[in-house]
């Protein structure tokens, strides 16, 4: 026997079939996937007042979605967070990818131990491990260059991660906020690791010291941003120039460098050039971060693409080529011009 009942719900048609062996069978849809459900983008003044961050943003926002799967889904979609996303998880998928080939397939070869040319550092990865081939590498080599691949897949990989999963719910994005935060410190004092090795390699007592430093500043500069009002939409300014204070604290075992081996001996060794031009680019990133440009002039002209946030990431991602650059240019001057031979002083 079959039956149908007709019920209205204001205004609404609600028709539900049924049959005496079974359950009632719904015809309003629900198949209809979260994502679909959920596609339509929303102003600026339609958000939640915890997603409000850059109200020169004024379109292209995710609904809150509550769901992993439907947040992880929403990347492959157009909003204002697609860049922010993207270019972040390639540049993610590209250190771990790095590192891996660096512990699994990369053999120590000619081209490794010389320099050639200013692009020289960009041409390959050089092969950080003790070997027959390069006498003077030693673990404390593979140390540095783990530690810098590491450190970015990790600030990549968080940053990723936290614009993804920014329209989740208020607990997630905040808590995916913090790791976003974190990322950032641990990236800059990663950087830190093998610049200072190179850059003293001939005198390790220094090295150990500018590296205990700089995580000791490392530290406060996490504890610092993570404090619960640093996070507000309010203290975007003094986030962004308490993450330049950290990096730009470089100009300290800098200056000693130059002082104590000539600008050339230096340069030499710890690729001042390179590591000058990643110092640049993570400065003018975060500024025109923390002053939103260039949206702020043009509010709602940016808000898919080419906003300070997105070029803040691109500029990160190049930051972080440069200062490979650096390390490898160190690590090819000590070991393949220099043997790991430290010059009479």
């Amino acid at each position: 026997m079959r039956r149908q009942r007709i019920t209205r719900n204001n205004g609404t048609m609600d028709t539900t079939a049924s049959t005496s062996s079974g359950p009632a069978i719904s015809q309003v849809g629900e198949a209809t996937p979260l994502v679909a459900k959920n596609s339509r983008l929303l102003s600026y003044d339609e958000l939640e007042d915890w997603r409000k961050d850059n109200h020169y943003i004024r379109t292209g926002y995710r609904q809150t979605l509550k769901s992993y799967y439907a947040c992880f889904a929403s990347i492959f979609g157009v909003h204002n967070e697609t860049t922010n996303i993207w270019t972040h998880l390639i540049g993610a998928i590209v250190a771990i990818g790095s590192l891996l080939y660096l512990v699994m397939a990369i053999t120590p070869h000619e081209r490794s131990r010389h320099r050639q040319g200013w692009l020289a550092p960009l041409a390959g990865i050089p092969y950080p491990f003790p070997s027959a081939a390069q006498p003077s590498v030693t673990w404390i080599d593979s140390f540095g260059f783990g530690v810098f691949f590491v450190s970015a897949a990790t600030c990549l990989g968080f940053s990723a991660s936290f614009h993804a999963l920014g329209c989740h719910s208020k607990e997630v994005a905040h808590r995916w906020n913090n790791f976003d935060y974190v990322g950032i410190v641990v990236l800059i004092s990663g950087t830190f690791v093998p610049a200072v090795r190179y850059g003293f390699f001939c005198d390790p007592h220094l090295r150990n010291l500018y590296i205990t430093l700089i995580y000791s500043a490392a530290l406060f500069t996490a504890y610092t941003v993570l404090a619960p009002h640093a996070k507000t939409p309010e203290f975007r300014r003094f986030r962004a120039w308490v993450f330049i204070a950290l990096g730009t604290s470089a100009v300290f075992p800098v200056g000693h460098a130059v002082l104590r081996y000539g600008f050339e001996g230096a340069s030499n060794g710890i690729a001042l050039p390179w590591l000058a031009l990643g110092g640049a680019l993570y400065i003018v990133g975060a500024v025109l971060y923390a002053e939103r440009c260039p949206e702020r002039f043009l509010p709602g002209q940016f808000d898919l693409f080419g906003s300070s946030h997105q070029i803040f990431h691109v500029l990160i991602i190049l930051a972080a080529a440069s200062h490979w650059a650096a390390i490898s240019e160190g690590f090819r001057y000590w070991h393949g011009e220099r043997g790991g031979v430290c010059p009479v002083r």
